[in-house]
């Protein structure tokens, strides 16, 4: 991947050479206390033995103006169940920012004090070069409002709806994929009776779940297995919920296997089943979904779907900063003609007309779908 951001080998270059995550790298070549000094030392060594170095030039597209790229976070994201997730794939999207030197300004979209909408501060004040938003909801004002000021952006992790316009870069994991990865394993250790425990659909920030569902029943139609009236349990996504949705199947020593749709819900569903007291994996086997930190710490360790989180920040923060030299492009192409030609600014309204800049962004746009894997752990593992 060639991204010309701030390397000549890549993050995962080096990270491959060391047996340690990209985001380890990142940490490790900013001198981040969060790595033993030894790590650092031994992942400093492999980056100058590989080549691995900073692109100044690259560089200095940001540095030249603000210096900041903006995050914008999903609007649960101080609930325990998406602050595990979204945590950890915040954190990895800081390391590949500051392994460009770059700074970041982590918001909300809308201030939950006063409402006031984030985005339109943060952009108005010229606080940043571009935004990364991780918003389930696409919203046509948002978007509108980010191409007209010209300001280069990227959606993140939630799966665009169907309407999104094509003019709009997206990037995110394949979830009906990583469905199907978890119903195909159930079957794969000759699971037949398969209980699915998923979250409460219809809405727009619901459609990551939807699509998980999706992949879970093509993965079990094509094993020859039937997902029955009784056999989908809908839930909050909460551990709580798992536990409670489990806890009151009455039938359940009827079923071999379970898939949750998140790693709370199926930590919640094994302790119902360890308190029923049936054998996992003997009697029940579980799969999760994210492979949040608790999954391989907890006892048994849980079979996962592993969401590609590393891979995705790479990705995401590499898509914006190339849109982010396009749209410098963009801007000198018109500012010169401009110069040239002065009565082609009167052929229309500039209110009606479309800059430069925006129209290399938007010729640009992406989407960008990124695989989950399954790992397996002491959940399913007879």
């Amino acid at each position: 991947m060639n991204a010309n951001v701030c390397k000549e080998m890549t993050l995962r270059d080096v990270a491959n050479a060391a047996g340690v995550s990209m985001a380890t790298v990142s940490r490790s070549l900013n001198d981040s206390s969060l790595i033993p000094e030894k790590t650092r030392r031994r992942v400093r060594t492999i980056a100058d033995r590989l080549g691995f170095e900073f692109n100044a030039q690259a560089r200095s597209l940001i540095t030249r103006r603000v210096g900041t790229i903006g995050i914008i976070l999903p609007p649960d994201f101080d609930r325990f169940g998406v602050n595990l997730y979204h945590g950890t794939l915040h954190n990895a999207l800081r390391s590949v920012l500051e392994c460009n030197d770059i700074d970041l300004i982590v918001a909300f979209l809308t201030n939950h004090f006063s409402g006031r909408n984030n985005v339109r501060k943060l952009v108005s004040s010229q606080k940043v070069d571009g935004l990364i938003i991780v918003q389930p909801v696409f919203e046509q004002e948002l978007i509108d409002f980010l191409r007209s000021k010209e300001i280069p952006f990227v959606f993140s992790h939630y799966p665009p709806p169907e309407d999104c316009p094509d003019d709009v870069d997206v990037i995110y994991p394949d979830n009906e994929l990583g469905g199907m990865l978890a119903a195909k394993h159930l079957a794969a250790i000759g699971r037949t009776r398969i209980l699915c425990i998923g979250a409460k659909g219809g809405r727009p920030h619901h459609r990551e779940w939807d699509l998980r569902l999706a992949g879970v029943q093509r993965g079990l139609d094509e094993a020859g297995i039937a997902l029955r009236e009784g056999d989908l349990l809908r839930g909050d996504m909460t551990m709580e919920s798992g536990y409670d949705l489990v806890a009151g199947k009455a039938d359940l020593r009827g079923y071999d296997g379970i898939v949750a749709l998140n790693d709370l819900m199926a930590i919640g569903a094994i302790n119902a089943i360890r308190e029923i007291g049936l054998r996992i994996p003997q009697d029940i086997a579980v799969v999760g979904y994210d492979d949040t930190d608790l999954a391989s710490c907890m006892r048994p360790s849980l079979t996962t779907i592993h969401q590609p989180r590393e891979e995705l920040s790479l990705v995401t923060c590499e898509r914006l900063l190339q849109l982010i030299k396009s749209s410098h492009g963009g801007r000198a192409g018109r500012t010169a003609a401009s110069r040239a030609t002065p009565t082609a600014r009167r052929q229309a309204p500039a209110s009606r007309r479309p800059s430069q800049a925006s129209l290399v962004l938007a010729q640009a746009a992406r989407r960008i779908v990124l695989s989950p894997k399954l790992v397996v752990r002491d959940t399913t593992r007879v």
